[in-house]
């Protein structure tokens, strides 16, 4: 095979219907399931939890795991093996359930389904091209959502399931330029600002204040490295009272101060960033001006 890191062993799209009951049992190569609509419950490695429809499951070798139907459940299914010994590692240590918003990756499976109906010339590479696709943009989420869990202020609206927390993360996205008091968000939203803190912290992993002043050095990043601003005026212009505030808190967040974040990233401007290895770009066209 010309695509040699992965190869497909089998895929469908399955229509599981009421009171239907897939048996705990394990294999010897992955599994991918991504439920398309519908309600149960999907046991993997004797953990059962209730499945909604966006769902994915990334089933490891060896990993027990099984399904009861609610309703009528719509899957779409594939099942391989992984050649590539990074690969390998990398899923094995892979997050196993995913939102799968990306809309590209319920269209790639479909393509692996139908490469393998019509089983034109080469459709097996292809197959394992399409399948790279979905577990590239699979171990990317895992990275990201490894790095929400270090930086909370990296999450969106779109990542959170919980309705007030949404409500919350979209307020202070919103008026975090602004001095914010959790009481007045709590009379705004109709609930009390106990309730907000403890679903705050179950869905987000931070308490709201905490997140907002994580949100504002985000912000304050992107005007220190994209602007000109004194760093006087993009303390008020992110929320901060003061330039004192704002150092200290930028400090402890980011690990540097903003003056310090402005000068790496100076630092950082024009400096070649070469993928391939060994490529060095030696054919510049950029000249610095004479001094």
């Amino acid at each position: 095979m010309l695509t040699s890191s992965v190869e497909v062993l089998w895929t469908a799209r399955y229509d599981y219907q009421p009171a239907w009951k897939l048996e705990r049992h394990k294999h010897v190569y992955f599994q991918i399931i991504y439920f398309l609509k519908g309600s149960g419950r999907f046991l993997l490695n004797d953990r059962e939890q209730a499945i909604s429809p966006g769902d994915l499951f990334l089933i490891r070798p060896h990993q027990y795991h099984g399904l009861t139907v609610s309703s009528v459940i719509k899957t779409l299914d594939i099942k391989f093996v992984v050649k590539d010994a990074r690969l390998h590692k990398s899923l094995l240590g892979a997050a196993t359930l995913f939102s799968a918003g990306d809309p590209n990756i319920p269209h790639l499976f479909e393509r692996i389904r139908q490469e393998g109906e019509r089983k034109a010339p080469l459709f097996r590479e292809l197959c394992g091209t399409y399948l790279l696709q979905i577990l590239i943009l699979l171990l990317r989420q895992d990275c990201r959502q490894s790095e929400r869990a270090e930086n909370p202020a990296g999450v969106s609206e779109d990542d959170l399931t919980d309705g007030l927390s949404k409500r919350v993360v979209k307020y202070l996205h919103e008026h975090y330029t602004e001095e914010i008091c959790l009481s007045r968000v709590a009379r705004l939203l109709g609930v009390t600002d106990r309730r907000i803190r403890q679903k705050f912290q179950e869905h987000v992993g931070t308490p709201p204040l905490r997140y907002l002043l994580q949100y504002r050095v985000e912000k304050a990043k992107e005007l220190i490295s994209y602007s000109e601003y004194a760093l006087k005026e993009i303390a008020e212009r992110v929320g901060f009272k003061n330039i004192h505030h704002f150092t200290r808190v930028f400090s402890e967040i980011a690990g540097v101060s903003p003056g310090a974040w402005r000068q790496q990233y100076c630092e950082g401007i024009r400096k070649d960033v070469c993928i391939a290895p060994r490529f060095s770009n030696i054919n510049r066209t950029i000249k610095d001006p004479p001094r």
